[in-house]
């Protein structure tokens, strides 16, 4: 009879494509993966996995035990999330997925105090552009730029990004502009981070007349000290920007670009006290950041530290 383990090693075989990869995401070796997997399909006398330059193809019956494995996970899945809703301690690990720019620019100035306040949690921040899976337990609590859609899922609007155009404050400090047009001409960096990172690009070609981009990079965090070195200009979130130290803000708010902010956790997870803690602090934290998330706050108090 084929155990939980035998059931996870094919379904990592199937993920993974090959051996070293399964291997890896099981944390054996490969030989031990190689061999389970023989073992398997001596016990049952079945091909499970076609053997392909391109990887592993699961067979027809290899798909009828992922399918099951996956039905498996599930459940276990749905056990380990009602078990720790009902978790009212707190102490522990808590894990909270956002961006790059979101973990550097706010929850960098929030975690160490909920740390402080909480000696018995140990936050873990997982700073990726990569969305993790709230249902698979790959997090606890999300900070995401977009409303969740997935219907397991509750989330809470907790602010409103608005973004501006920043520059370096040894170039830009003591000049005025009023208007997008008032930069026409000059040069700036594109952010290459996906769909929202084209809309910023796109931005800038619409409302700045001849504007020219110069280069870009994948990483917000990246832009804002190139900006920050050099006499190129660069368009980030208010948060990010007006915090940045060497960057000043040339035009902010900026018309068209508002998203929003929201917090995000799986509805098993809602009662549990380190989640619980966590969620109402960031709240609190993120209406004190209000005027910061907008572009409103006032440059010469935020400015010059990062």
């Amino acid at each position: 009879m084929i155990s939980w383990n035998d059931y996870r090693y094919v379904l990592a075989i199937s993920r993974a494509g090959n051996i070293p990869s399964a291997a890896s995401q099981l944390a054996v070796n490969t030989s031990t993966v190689f061999r389970r997997l023989e073992k398997i399909e001596e016990l049952y006398a079945i091909k499970l996995f076609e053997r392909h330059r391109q990887g592993y193809i699961a067979t027809e019956a290899g798909q009828e035990i992922i399918a099951a494995a996956e039905r498996m996970e599930q459940e276990a899945f749905t056990v380990d999330r009602a078990l720790t809703g009902k978790d009212q301690q707190l102490t522990g690990r808590l894990r909270i997925t956002t961006t790059e720019t979101l973990a550097a620019s706010f929850l960098s100035r929030h975690i160490p105090s909920f740390s402080q306040e909480n000696p018995g949690l140990y936050v873990e921040i997982i700073s990726d552009n990569q969305r993790l899976s709230l249902t698979e337990r790959e997090a606890d609590i999300a900070l995401r730029p977009t409303r969740p859609k997935e219907e397991t899922l509750i989330g809470r609007k907790i602010g409103t990004l608005n973004w501006g155009i920043y520059g370096s404050r040894l170039c830009y400090d003591n000049k005025s502009f009023r208007t997008a047009k008032d930069l026409t001409g000059h040069r700036f960096i594109a952010w290459g981070g996906g769909p929202l990172a084209q809309q910023t690009t796109d931005w800038i070609k619409r409302n700045i007349p001849d504007a020219r981009i110069v280069y870009e990079s994948s990483s917000m965090i990246t832009n804002a000290q190139l900006a920050a070195n050099g006499s190129d200009l660069t368009l980030l979130p208010c948060l990010t920007g007006s915090r940045w130290q060497g960057l000043t803000p040339l035009l902010r708010p900026l018309e068209g670009t508002e998203g929003e902010l929201w917090l995000v956790t799986h509805k098993d997870l809602q009662k549990n006290a380190r989640v619980r803690a966590l969620l109402d602090y960031l709240v609190k934290a993120a209406k004190e950041d209000g005027p910061l998330f907008e572009g409103k706050d006032q440059e010469k108090d935020c400015t010059r530290d990062n």
